[in-house]
């Protein structure tokens, strides 16, 4: 039974991610800041560990208990967001870079000897456009996340682990959907601008990182797979013309 490790998974795309890895099979842990809601503590096979992933020390114990209460990794998978609100810079910069280094270092020993092994890394649309809505702290840090992904692929390749990146594009979640599917025009004009013409879902990217995580992606390796339904094939020009009917 495959071993799936989610650094982040207590909410958001992370949650979802946990529930497709049970629901296929795998022996689930997830790392968390917060309690799991009340409905993710009853999923089979998936146990939730609570740890300030900013204290180095606790979480190098939280990892090590992961492995010896559940087993080796066949999988893990970065889903952690920087939400404090001290220095931005700082602070995207530990969360995003630091800690997943740290991590990936700390565990690429830990990965069962045989079957399939892989990492995957959420990053961001922002990571290769420049928009509104995050600081340059988030833009930088998910841009130096794609590289730091490719380094691994590279260098963890010869040792049977495949390292991956998803981008997803903006998705209704449990936290979000209810804002969108209220405000009728921002969600009609996500619908217009989308090839596939809807919105995204956690699902949608979450599908995605569960094939990553199999061996059905078995050759896939130092790729960054945007989930945008085809939105970033879009010259900005013709966007701008569709939208404004010129």
């Amino acid at each position: 039974m495959p071993h799936t490790l989610i650094v982040g998974g207590t909410r958001g795309l992370g949650r979802i991610v946990a529930r497709l890895a049970a629901d296929g099979g795998h022996q689930v842990s997830v790392i968390g800041r917060r309690e799991p809601a009340e409905a993710d503590r009853k999923l089979s096979g998936v146990r939730h560990w609570v740890a300030d992933i900013e204290d180095r020390s606790a979480l190098a114990g939280t990892l090590e208990a992961i492995v010896a209460e559940t087993g080796k990794l066949n999988y893990l998978v970065f889903c952690q967001r920087y939400r404090g609100s001290g220095d931005a810079w700082a602070g995207e910069i530990d969360i995003t870079l630091d800690l997943t280094k740290a991590v990936i270092e700390r565990m690429q020993g830990e990965f069962a000897p045989d079957g399939d092994k892989a990492m995957v890394l959420v990053s961001s649309v922002f990571a290769d456009f420049v928009g509104e809505g995050q600081a340059v702290s988030y833009h930088v840090a998910k841009a130096g996340l794609n590289q730091m992904m490719r380094y691994y692929a590279v260098n963890l390749g010869r040792k049977g682990i495949r390292v991956n990146g998803v981008t997803p594009f903006t998705f209704l979640k449990e936290e979000s959907r209810d804002f969108y599917l209220k405000n009728k025009a921002l969600h009609d004009l996500y619908r217009k601008i989308t090839p596939l013409g809807r919105m995204a879902t956690a699902e949608d990217s979450a599908r995605v990182i569960a094939f990553l995580c199999s061996p059905a992606a078995g050759f896939v390796n130092g790729q960054n797979i945007y989930v945008d339904g085809g939105l970033s094939l879009l010259w900005p020009e013709t966007l701008a013309r569709g939208l404004t009917g010129l």
